[in-house]
């Protein structure tokens, strides 16, 4: 095991590696408030070649050198969470509306409601979605679901859909038979594509959205989840440029959908404009970098 290392003990490591640190007491604090491990993951691009061993930091670089790309992913995030919460919350009520329309107010929550669809273990997915929303429902303390269960009524889809997990709304989204509700979901979402596609979109927003929440690094970040990026979000957005696997692909499509949404460019006007002045930033934000 690896012995725990003091303030100064990390700084010194740094620098023997060939990274140059202005201001010693300046770097104990970011240190202390931040977290080695979490800065190390901005440490790669400036180093030799991480992914065969060699951390050694390339000539001139500075601690500002990584700071600067770490404090804009923290002014990223914040800008990325206000459209994720715009295409959740707008998901989880045209869903549940649509849901409803079409007869499943109460069915949401029975396993033949969704298809029954295996992973690579041969385990049925719905059976885990099943258990997932009880699960949620019982811990509940909304007051709406604690008069529910108090009453011993059946919860609506309406209410339910605002106690549960956007991961787990999603998975619903995935497996929901009600394909006619969920077509005119994501007609409403402008995605004009089948449903599986549509699926796997919001599903990558659903992690987009954890990422940030969790104060993930974005920056240069391989992601594990991409959005599939269709013909109408490539013309809608003709300039923006990306790499496969970036947190820039996830963006396009979350541009896509909070402009649809909103009914205008504002948002991701704002976003790219953000990225186009942070021009080297930007770059890291459209290029993904491995180092496993």
């Amino acid at each position: 095991m690896k012995p725990a290392k003091n303030l100064d003990e990390m700084i010194e490591l740094m620098k023997s590696r060939g990274l140059t640190v202005p201001d010693h007491d300046a770097m104990r604090r970011i240190l202390f408030d931040s977290n080695y491990y979490r800065l190390s993951g901005y440490f790669r691009a400036f180093q030799n070649d991480p992914a065969h061993g060699d951390n050694d930091f390339k000539s001139d670089v500075t601690t500002a050198d990584f700071l600067e790309p770490y404090r804009l992913d923290g002014e990223l995030r914040p800008k990325i969470l206000r459209g994720t919460a715009l295409v959740e919350l707008t998901v989880r009520s045209r869903f549940a509306y649509l849901v409803a329309q079409h007869g499943g107010a109460y069915s949401y929550a029975d396993i033949d409601s969704y298809e029954p669809i295996t992973n690579r273990k041969d385990v049925e997915l719905r059976t885990s979605l099943i258990s997932n929303i009880r699960k949620w429902m019982d811990i509940s303390n909304e007051v709406c679901i604690r008069h529910y269960r108090k009453v011993g009524e059946p919860v609506p889809i309406w209410a339910a859909v605002e106690t549960l997990p956007f991961d787990t709304v999603s998975r619903m989204l995935s497996l929901h038979r009600d394909t006619s509700a969920l077509k005119e979901l994501y007609r409403s979402l402008g995605i004009r594509t089948n449903l599986r596609t549509a699926s796997e979109i919001i599903h990558a927003m659903v992690y987009l959205r954890n990422l940030c929440s969790h104060h993930s690094r974005l920056w240069h970040r391989e992601m594990v989840i991409v959005p599939p990026v269709t013909r109408d979000m490539r013309r809608r957005y003709p300039d923006f440029n990306y790499e496969q696997r970036s947190v820039a692909q996830s963006l396009i499509a979350l541009f896509y959908l909070a402009d649809e949404i909103n009914g205008d460019d504002s948002y991701s006007d704002e976003l790219i404009d953000f990225l186009s002045e942070q021009h080297r930033y930007g770059d890291g934000i459209r290029h993904s970098l491995h180092w496993e």
